[in-house]
């Protein structure tokens, strides 16, 4: 069984991920996906951290290293693709739960996919944010925004698919409705209804 959970941030995604993961005794991958692709590739990763799930345009090089337009575009094309196969390779070791970085569409055609996608309305987006992060309100809003459409724009050029739209999940859930422990105990229910 595997699940990928898409996230909009500050809805608790990450937490709604890994509890699952514990309910379900099985490992959950997120920035673990970051170590693979380092482990298995040429990049370091500070250098795949850099360009992690960050929007992609060749007018934009989303990385503080220095490099000009088009090698920052081939860059983040590049360490996508080892990301990606860093998922094959960990979802074909076993059971799991995947956190963003286009999982659910990489991972598509596999019969024991679930495919999640997890919301939350902006004021509980904000008070998670600010409580995580240490900011104001302002900032924190300004973060979800920049946040959200990096995720957006790296979603779509990599799926050619709507971020978020519910067609493109087997589940859209709002946690700010049911909470950490209900959203993890939803998708468990979904899960078990679906076999």
């Amino acid at each position: 069984m595997i699940i990928t959970i898409g996230r909009q941030h500050g809805s608790n995604g990450h937490a709604v991920a890994e509890t699952l993961a514990k309910r379900l005794s099985i490992p959950c991958y997120s920035k673990e996906i970051v170590d693979r692709t380092a482990r298995d590739s040429n990049f370091s990763s500070e250098v795949i951290r850099s360009y992690d799930e960050k929007r992609v345009s060749p007018f934009v090089a989303p990385s503080t290293h220095f490099f000009g337009m088009d090698e920052g575009f081939r860059l983040n094309m590049q360490i996508a693709s080892a990301q990606f196969d860093a998922i094959r390779s960990l979802a074909n070791e076993g059971d799991a739960v995947f956190v963003g970085r286009c999982a659910d569409y990489v991972l598509r055609g596999r019969e024991d996919l679930v495919r999640v996608f997890l919301l939350a309305d902006m004021p509980y987006r904000i008070k998670t944010v600010m409580e995580r992060k240490d900011l104001n309100r302002d900032q924190a809003k300004k973060l979800i925004k920049e946040v959200d459409k990096d995720r957006a724009s790296y979603y779509r050029y990599y799926t050619d698919q709507v971020w978020g739209a519910s067609d493109c999940y087997d589940l859209c859930l709002n946690v700010g409705r049911v909470g950490i422990e209900g959203a993890a105990k939803v998708i468990e229910d979904f899960i078990n209804a679906a076999k």
